[in-house]
């Protein structure tokens, strides 16, 4: 890519509105409080917005800072705000924030081959995000638990819906079909990624300035609420739902092995068992040594922390506006105009 091209890639921006603290600070946004903004709205898979999301902001700082160096400590002051604002988010969602960046900061060594990166990195960040949660599951419960899911609905289904596929393991199909789906936005957003200097441009026309002041409806937003333990959430209650069925359905389906059961309630006593070291002895000492961690870093960084976090109430003003203007609109064509609106109304403001 020669000088001119590198040129165009940043000449439909401003310097002055897209620079390494105000993407840091709609990263940070992100990450802290955007995905209570979904919940509230009641959007589903809020897991791969958030990630989606990353990417976007981990490319545009990719774009327009001076050095790659910027992501890492961009990734760092996210990090240490998401520790102040939402400060029992699970560790694991620290994780993914270092990763996402730390693979930004190897994606983009150049600009030469900057829409290669951003669908490299849309692609990987999304794949990890998608084997996240299938990773923890199957360390919390084994392979019984895909075992159960596959006796369950091939039972059901042949009992009470007259369907019946043998060749069907029915628990690593949701698995497929699961990551396959993270793979499929992965490859879209870092296309998309790889456009965003076109789009800005574009949104900036079209776009009314200050639409913060324009709403004055609230979205309700829950922050610091405590992590909610497996078998209270959705999640853990479909699978003990499932688990019980399974144990039910030994005993009364003449096809379904005699120590499955045992398998089964086995599995939910290893779950348990993991949950209660995890909570009671390992979580504590990883989060104490985490907290010293921010503690020391968070020093470093005060001015910029306390600048990000006086941002947030007009972040959400703004989403607030984004939110009424999408009301013509309904079930997936409003929640792809509020995000795509939000996003470029948050990037593109004054």
């Amino acid at each position: 890519m020669d000088m001119s091209q590198k040129s165009t890639l940043t000449s439909s921006v401003k310097a002055d509105q897209l620079n390494f603290f105000k993407i840091t600070a709609l990263w940070a946004f992100s990450e802290s409080a955007f995905g209570g903004i979904l919940h509230a709205l009641k959007i589903p898979m809020r897991g791969i917005f958030i990630s989606s999301a990353a990417v976007l902001f981990i490319s545009l700082i990719a774009l327009f800072s001076k050095k790659r160096e910027d992501i890492l400590k961009s990734t760092l002051i996210v990090i240490l705000i998401k520790a102040v604002v939402t400060p029992y988010s699970p560790l694991t969602s620290y994780f993914a924030v270092f990763l996402q960046g730390l693979l930004g900061y190897l994606f983009f060594f150049t600009k030469k081959f900057y829409k290669t990166s951003a669908l490299i990195l849309g692609i990987t960040v999304l794949l990890f995000s998608g084997l996240q949660k299938i990773i923890v599951l199957t360390i919390l419960f084994g392979n019984t638990l895909w075992d159960s899911l596959n006796i369950f609905i091939k039972t059901f289904s042949s009992e009470f819906l007259n369907i019946n596929h043998p060749e069907i393991n029915y628990g690593y199909l949701l698995i497929a079909g699961y990551v396959s789906l993270h793979l499929v936005v992965g490859l879209f957003i870092g296309l998309y990624a790889g456009r965003l200097p076109q789009k800005i441009k574009y949104y900036r026309n079209i776009l009314v300035k200050n639409p913060e002041q324009l709403n004055d409806d609230e979205i309700s937003l829950k922050t610091n609420q405590k992590k909610r333990r497996w078998f209270l959430r959705p999640t853990g209650i479909l699978i003990v739902i499932i688990s019980v069925g399974v144990i039910i359905l030994s005993y009364i389906s003449p096809g379904i092995e005699d120590n499955v059961a045992m398998s089964v309630m086995v599995m939910l006593l290893r779950a348990f068992i993991l949950t209660f070291i995890w909570y009671a002895i390992a979580a504590p000492i990883a989060g104490k040594l985490f907290q010293k961690f921010v503690s020391k870093r968070k020093s470093e960084y005060t001015k910029d922390l306390e600048e990000i976090i006086l941002m947030f109430p007009r972040f959400k003003k703004i989403v607030n506006f984004c939110w009424k203007n999408s009301k013509d609109r309904k079930g997936l064509k409003r929640i792809h105009y509020f995000l795509s609106t939000s996003f470029y109304y948050l990037l593109l403001s004054e």
